[in-house]
């Protein structure tokens, strides 16, 4: 009987401490998705079903991607919230409510469309990525590559996309949010990554450089930042701006960190790692703005000139 009380007592106790657990650790919180059709389904299946749903939706995105609309945090976090409780997943609150303005200039104009071919140079390509990230769902699953003619030779915008991004802890609470945050302001869950590689006819460069691409409708400049790992490892989140040489025309990118950063060299030595050769994924031509219109529910209408080094 004793035993019993005991057992009794530690669940009141732990359903009592799970909302503080619930409010001041939603990382260290692990969740699983409510639906059998998971998140992204059920977020598209809701916007196309539910008025409430698809406002709160539009709104939000509104807030965070429209230029000409000013950012209303207590606002953005009562749509989040909705849109959050419609899914059948926990509410945030303000104090685990980070997120922001996304898109804070605008285009003058359509840029004209960057017009890919297929890479004169010979790309031999694989990426190496860390087994956990694989097992969590974040595997890569498509390459795109655009051959472009610049002063300094061809330039190949390489583009990965990867299933998913998950920060450490995968499966949490606060990852979740994460994940829907991105349903709402990247219209996606996968993950998409752009670098170049420039051949000057002696040597292979590898630029992690950023870009801009403009979204339909309200012309906002979508800045998307470098992708170079530097020196930081799985555990951390990377945007580094840098250029690499690649030493062989067999190019080898390292998936450094948990937001896939790249770079030429092993970071995470002591860690399994998962080869993706073109075999093993789907490859084909075409740009960061072809990626983005393929996996995204929202739609872009062109790459800003310029972004592209020479």
């Amino acid at each position: 009987m004793r035993a019993k009380f005991w057992i009794a007592l530690a669940t009141i106790a732990l359903c009592a401490a799970l909302p503080i657990l619930l409010f001041l650790y939603p990382r260290y919180l692990k969740v699983r998705e409510t639906c059998e059709e998971g998140l992204k389904g059920a977020f598209r299946r809701l916007y196309e079903s539910d008025p409430e749903f698809r406002a709160s939706v539009d709104g939000l995105r509104k807030l965070a991607l429209d230029p000409d609309v000013p950012y209303n945090r207590a606002k953005a976090l009562k749509l989040f919230n909705t849109i959050l409780r419609k899914l059948g997943l926990p509410e945030t609150s303000p104090i685990h409510f980070r997120y922001g303005k996304s898109v804070k200039e605008k285009a003058p104009g359509v840029p004209r469309k960057v017009t890919c071919a297929k890479p004169s140079t010979e790309l031999r390509l694989r990426v190496l990525q860390p087994s956990p990230d694989v097992e969590n769902g974040n595997g890569l699953k498509a390459v795109y590559v655009c051959g472009l003619q610049s002063l300094g030779g061809e330039v190949i915008e390489v583009t990965l996309v990867f299933s998913d991004e998950d920060k450490p802890p995968a499966g949490s609470l606060e990852d979740l949010w994460y994940d829907v945050w991105r349903l709402v302001t990247w219209g996606r869950l996968e993950d998409i990554e752009t670098l170049y590689v420039v051949n000057d006819g002696h040597r292979l460069r590898v630029e992690y450089r950023g870009l801009m691409l403009v979204l339909n409708g309200t012309l906002g400049l979508r800045e998307i930042a470098p992708i170079g790992s530097g020196l930081k490892r799985f555990t951390e989140a990377a945007h580094v701006e840098d250029i690499e040489v690649a030493s062989t025309t067999l190019l080898e990118l390292y998936v450094n960190t948990w937001n896939h950063a790249i770079g030429l060299r092993d970071n995470n030595p002591d860690v399994e790692k998962v080869v993706f050769g073109p075999s093993g994924v789907d490859v084909r031509v075409g740009s960061r703005l072809d990626a983005e219109n393929d996996y995204s529910d929202l739609v872009y209408v062109g790459e800003v000139p310029g972004s592209v080094p020479g």
